[in-house]
């Protein structure tokens, strides 16, 4: 409640976002709570088409901010949205993107500044502080399996141990074979320098502060290094946020509260598979049990499959052979194969977990196009 409080302090309107899930929703009833008598407004985003419905959270984020009372704003999302708003995104993010959210982060902001708003809260650090992402739980239920050993598992405990200095500890992905596949979308130019950018010899991460603590702690620390800080903070809420003069407030990333929340035991956050467990907790009394209750769903927006299928000139340009072959940074040939796969009647990503290969690439030669880059 504090810290929501402090950052309520402004001489300028303040509002919020609400997704419809547990931290946003929470950080609008604690609001509510410690400011009754100022109705504040509320932004969110929907995906109305048959295709996004499974992404679409506009019934949890209209009952909250029905509960909440607070003048809430909805925006309806879809793939020409997407496209209206991507060559902005990577102005804004200064560099190439891992998928397409940050188009409709953009469109929140530009929202938020229409209402006059120059201040929002939203609840980024809260999964990793408290353990929000699947691998926490991810993590226990690995120590109960037995393990097969075999030559990939072999290269995969080596290419662990380089990273984490656990031989068991997965993050993510299988690295080994993972280099590969970014090995065969590189061109061979670029691929001629590849470990100098290679980004497993380059993490900025103390590897010493992994030793000899809980899976929990290991996790939550390469969470806020390497997933918060330059990729939901920068690119999802900054860059985008101050692309329309919009400062962006974090109440779960208050210096007291983080300090506070790394003494919880771990089996506290996370007690019998249940993600958050503590905050749910003190969610409960605040909470409709529709919102309290569902399992979490992540920032999800229309990818490059469906950018591709809807037939798009100016994205049929972008990934062309020609252009890809010209600037000499990618694979023509992959590039290629993955358009043919990706335009295939039924084809879906299982986002975000799925990485998606061409929105890379869509997005670094936007970027080389917006920023009037060379060549390779």
């Amino acid at each position: 409640k504090q810290s929501v409080k402090y950052r309520l302090g402004a001489d300028v309107p303040v509002g919020f976002y609400l997704s419809g899930g547990l931290d946003s929703s929470l950080i609008g009833a604690l609001i509510r709570e410690v400011s009754p008598q100022t109705e504040y407004k509320s932004f969110s985003i929907g995906f109305p088409s048959k295709e996004d419905s499974e992404h679409d959270e506009r019934k949890f984020q209209r009952l909250m901010a029905q509960k909440v009372h607070s003048d809430h704003h909805e925006i309806e999302f879809d793939w020409k949205n997407v496209i209206e708003r991507l060559r902005n995104a990577v102005y804004f993010s200064e560099g190439a993107l891992k998928e397409s959210y940050n188009s409709c982060s953009l469109a929140l902001s530009e929202s938020v500044r229409r209402q006059n708003v120059k201040v929002i809260l939203s609840g980024e650090g809260s999964d990793e502080i408290f353990g929000g992402y699947v691998g926490y739980r991810f993590d226990v239920q690995r120590l109960e399996m037995e393990k097969e050993v075999t030559l990939e598992d072999m290269l995969e405990d080596q290419t662990r141990s380089k990273l984490w200095g656990d031989p068991n500890f997965f993050y993510e992905l299988d690295y080994s074979s993972w280099v590969d596949t970014k090995r065969a979308v590189y061109s061979d130019q670029v691929n001629a320098s590849f470990d100098q950018f290679n980004s497993y010899k380059h993490l900025e991460i103390d590897k010493s502060k992994l030793e000899g603590i809980h899976p929990f702690h290991k996790r939550s620390y390469l969470d806020l290094k390497l997933r918060l800080s330059d990729h939901l903070v920068s690119d999802h809420c900054d860059r985008v946020n101050y692309a329309n003069s919009v400062e962006g407030r974090f109440p779960f990333l208050d210096v007291d509260l983080v300090e506070f929340v790394k003494t919880i035991p771990p089996e506290v956050k996370l007690r019998d598979l249940v993600e958050k467990y503590i905050l749910k907790e003190v969610a409960r009394p605040y909470l409709p049990t529709e919102i309290y209750s569902r399992q979490k769903t992540g920032f999800v927006a229309p990818g490059s499959p469906q950018l591709i299928r809807n037939d798009s000139e100016w994205i049929g340009d972008m990934l062309s052979y020609d252009r890809i072959k010209r600037q000499g940074y990618f694979n023509p040939e992959t590039a290629e194969r993955i358009k043919k796969m990706y335009s295939q009647d039924g084809f879906r990503l299982n986002l975000p977990f799925d990485p998606d290969l061409l929105i890379v690439i869509l997005t670094f030669n936007i970027f080389l196009d917006v920023y009037d880059m060379p060549s390779a």
